[in-house]
């Protein structure tokens, strides 16, 4: 079960790597004041950017920390557990900031990292919401069947913002999620956490790319 959910992740990862995204006419009503247009077929959930983004052109790029600060927790939690298996402690905190970084420095390990200035992209990212989920065939830690929200799948949402680091100017927003197991979860069980975070960074750096 192991090897086959890994493989249906791969070949999740590549369809959508190799998916071409279409940029919607009208702007979006949420972002419309900053110039953003829907994406389609991004490859995450929601995606909007600037139509002279030119986020290919960026060979430098200032990685912000993982922001874990304001996570929303439902007050139904998953049966058999505890507000505290759920509780963004500290060291559940730098232990996703820490992997963030390393995600991200994999993925972006061509870009030469600034703190500001022309020609540098700044990524920030934030994990917004941790709910029961609903398995599927793809689930970290596991694939389980599509029956409905369990006990045993967790829902992470997070969203990521795009600005030159030049003039801060918003260059797009990205919004995505992705279902685990909540033993994978588990901050003895980073692996799944890993996992996730990984497949975000390696995500942007595609679309970003371009590649």
């Amino acid at each position: 079960m192991k090897y086959t959910t890994l493989f249906l992740l791969m070949l999740l990862g590549l369809a959508t790597a190799c998916s071409t995204p279409v940029m919607k006419d009208q702007a979006s009503g949420e972002f419309a004041a900053e110039g953003l247009y829907p994406i389609e077929r991004s490859g995450f959930a929601e995606a909007f950017a600037r139509r002279d983004a030119g986020l290919p052109g960026y060979r430098k790029i200032d990685t912000q920390g993982l922001d874990v600060s304001n996570v929303e927790i439902p007050d139904t939690l998953i049966a058999g557990t505890m507000r505290r298996d759920w509780e963004m402690t500290p060291q559940r905190q730098a232990a996703l900031q820490q992997i963030w970084e390393q995600a991200m420095d994999s993925a972006f390990s061509r870009y030469e990292k600034a703190a500001s200035g022309a020609g540098v992209l700044r990524v920030e990212a934030k994990l917004t919401r941790m709910a029961p989920g609903i398995p599927t065939a793809t689930t970290i830690g596991g694939g389980l069947q599509p029956v409905g929200s369990s006990r045993d799948a967790v829902e992470v949402w997070a969203e990521f913002r795009l600005f030159d680091g030049g003039d801060g100017k918003l260059l797009a927003v990205i919004r995505d999620n992705r279902t685990m197991t909540s033993a994978a979860m588990s901050r003895t069980s980073p692996i799944g956490m890993r996992q996730m975070l990984n497949s975000w960074a390696a995500l942007l750096h595609t679309r970003v790319s371009g590649k």
